[in-house]
């Protein structure tokens, strides 16, 4: 664009923002000059960012100014023309207001879609002033038990986050502070759960998925002995009667149904992975009943590959918190000891989550001595920071178990018996691999090894603290080499051709 005409639409756009600020001010004065609103309306449908973001905080100024002095009330809603006609002239101007604000609530749901992150966020946070100052001051007249929560205006809001067509993750993230509130907390969930059952499980919605899961990895309940909740963003009705919005086992109810319900739907891998990485900590302290989710980590242990290995934290909390009775799980998490475990990026997961299965000192010592020995066939297959792994891990089952030791080479072993191969190790070329090989013939200490100072370990990582090392001595010859293959007069210079 040419400086010129960058000029001109900064000129332009300044004499808009001004023309809007300054009709807002009229706005607010003098309800002569109502059409001032229409022409705001008329501007928001600007291109230009300066525009639309003048626009919105002018809907603010204006809407929240209205809602808060009562404005746009009414106790009875027209529904047709002659209800309309029959009404008084004030009557009229707040249904006309009212009109207004409908239109203003759907642009702002529309700029919510928009392609710049600052437009979408200031128009979210908008929407849900006007919800706030929707709860604190109704439009219209509420029974004494009736909820002054605005749920038809939250329900477009989040229909509009979940969308199928639009990836809208990190402005999920920006709503998650309202979350924080019970009742919106309360309708988010449940308008989610509505929409969620009004999907085929078996229809793939990858975006729309994507956000509901962005939705729901932002909720968390409470953490409290009081059932009752309190902390509401709009105004409770004056009654002490326990409703399902106000109590915590509602709410709970509310959330397993939720998590259960987008569990049966067909989700792609990448985010079944990730549902998978965080149901121990973020979904099960929530449920009514975690073992509700027994069939889905089953069925994805037995799915194999990363899944299983994803899965492994969830099933281990169901049998050890929940007292789920799953006799195979430690036969499936010996069959998961395989080579390309190591090549996972899951890989460091996996051990810490597998070390922590083997902690107990209760555990017997033949299904010890089986995962110590399927850990030493595979020592004799991977690469160097594979090793720094299975040996430290194998160390410290050691030090658990002491009947285990003599699985330590034995010169007398005799035919079919077993041992951890330590002396095939104990000449391997990277010294590191053979000290730890060395080290399991030698007395056991009583404290474990770390197992976290190794889990992340790589091959570049490897290579490159060996590059770092001083080396002190010449480990070939004294003599410094003219090159590659001698000087220029040497005959092996006949035979090659460096070019």
């Amino acid at each position: 664009m040419p400086s010129n005409t960058r000029k001109d639409v900064k000129f332009s756009n300044k004499n808009e923002i001004k023309s809007i600020k300054s009709k807002t001010k009229e706005f607010l004065c003098d309800r002569k000059n109502a059409n001032c609103l229409v022409d705001i309306i008329s501007l928001s449908e600007s291109e230009e960012e300066e525009v639309i973001l003048a626009c919105i905080r002018a809907f603010y100024n204006i809407f929240s100014n209205l809602i808060t002095h009562g404005s746009m009330y009414l106790e009875r809603i027209p529904t047709t023309k002659d209800d309309v006609e029959d009404l008084s002239s004030e009557e009229q101007y707040r249904c006309w207001l009212r009109e207004r604000y409908s239109d203003v609530s759907q642009r702002m749901l529309e700029l919510i879609t928009h392609q710049l992150s600052t437009v979408q966020e200031l128009a979210l946070c908008t929407l849900m002033k006007f919800v706030a100052a929707e709860g604190q001051n109704p439009l219209r007249k509420l029974s004494e038990k009736h909820l002054a929560f605005p749920a038809v205006l939250f329900e477009k809001l989040l229909l509009t986050l979940l969308s199928e067509e639009i990836e809208l993750r990190p402005l999920i993230v920006r709503f998650q502070e309202f979350l924080e509130y019970d009742d919106v907390r309360y309708y988010a969930m449940k308008i989610a759960h509505k929409v969620l059952k009004e999907k085929p499980n078996h229809e793939q919605l990858d975006i729309y998925h994507g956000n509901v899961y962005a939705l729901l990895e932002q909720l968390s309940l409470p953490a409290t002995d009081e059932e009752k909740l309190i902390n509401f963003m709009t105004k409770m009705p004056d009654t002490n009667a326990s409703l399902k919005i106000n109590t915590l086992r509602d709410q709970k109810k509310l959330f397993t149904s939720l998590w259960l319900e987008f569990l049966r739907k067909r989700l792609p891998t990448s985010l079944y992975k990730k549902v998978l990485v965080i149901l121990h900590d973020k979904v099960m302290p929530y449920m009514t009943s975690p073992l509700l989710l027994s069939d889905f980590l089953t069925e994805s242990y037995n799915i194999g590959g990363a899944v299983s290995l994803l899965a492994l934290n969830g099933l281990f909390m169901l049998i050890h918190t929940y007292n789920l009775d799953y006799p195979d799980f430690y036969k499936k998490l010996y069959a998961l000891f395989e080579p390309n475990v190591f090549h996972v990026k899951y890989r460091a997961r996996f051990f810490h989550l597998a070390d922590l299965f083997l902690t107990s000192t209760h555990l017997p010592a033949y299904l010890v001595a089986a995962f110590a020995k399927r850990l030493s066939r595979l020592a004799l297959t991977v690469p160097p920071c594979g090793l720094l792994i299975i040996l430290p891990f194998i160390y410290n089952l050691l030090i658990r178990h002491p009947s285990c030791r003599v699985l330590i080479h034995r010169p007398d072993t005799t035919k079919g018996e077993f041992t951890l191969l330590e002396n095939t190790l104990q000449n391997h070329y990277h010294h590191e691999v053979a000290m730890w090989a060395r080290k399991i013939e030698q007395p056991f200490p009583k404290l474990e090894f770390p197992l976290a100072d190794v889990l992340d370990l790589t091959t570049d990582q490897m290579i490159e603290k060996e590059m770092k090392k001083k080396i002190k001595e010449v480990p070939v010859t004294f003599e410094a080499p003219y090159g590659l293959l001698g000087n220029k007069e040497h005959r092996l210079q006949d035979y090659w051709a460096l070019e």
